[in-house]
């Protein structure tokens, strides 16, 4: 088209996606969520437990919330199991600290030990082989999740130029 505008609109758009918002709206999100479960106790305590409603949904939602596998934070049950907890702060902690840096192939094969290792935590509470344990929970949600925040952040970002020879 010739009117100019189409192009204009299409320009604004690519340069949004190669200039840095994509990459900072990305990681702003992610250290949200990675905070999110923290958020609902919060609310409550400063009183804007309206505010907190829309989360509480949320993990009613995504998560059992048994409150034998969940955390105190100063006298408050998080609104997540320990395990999810873990989850949403591997995907804060990877978008605050954004290393390593991984390509396609390292990062399948550690999110795939990682849900190995997941699964073989609950396979071997559920066979009564060990107690529960609200750290291992935690560990390895964050050893799940931390990879998958820090890929997310850098799949946002534009691409960076190569070297010069």
């Amino acid at each position: 088209m010739t009117d100019g505008a189409l192009p204009a609109a299409g320009g604004a758009l690519a340069r949004f996606r190669e200039g840095p918002w994509p990459g900072r709206l990305v990681r702003a999100l992610l250290l949200v969520v990675g905070v999110s479960p923290l958020l609902p106790g919060l609310l409550g305590v400063i009183g804007l437990l309206p505010l907190a409603s829309p989360l509480d949904w949320w993990f009613e939602f995504q998560c059992h919330r048994e409150s034998a596998r969940s955390l105190s934070l100063a006298g408050h049950v998080l609104p997540v199991c320990s395990r999810c907890f873990g989850i949403y702060a591997g995907l804060g902690l990877g978008a605050l600290v954004l290393k390593p840096r991984l390509d396609v192939w390292p990062l399948r094969i550690w999110v795939g030990l990682a849900a190995l290792v997941m699964i073989l935590d609950v396979a071997t509470e559920l066979l009564g082989m060990r107690p529960e344990w609200a750290p291992l929970r935690v560990a390895t949600g964050i050893f799940l999740s931390y990879p998958v925040g820090v890929s997310l952040v850098w799949a946002a970002r534009p691409a960076e130029p190569a070297p010069a020879p």
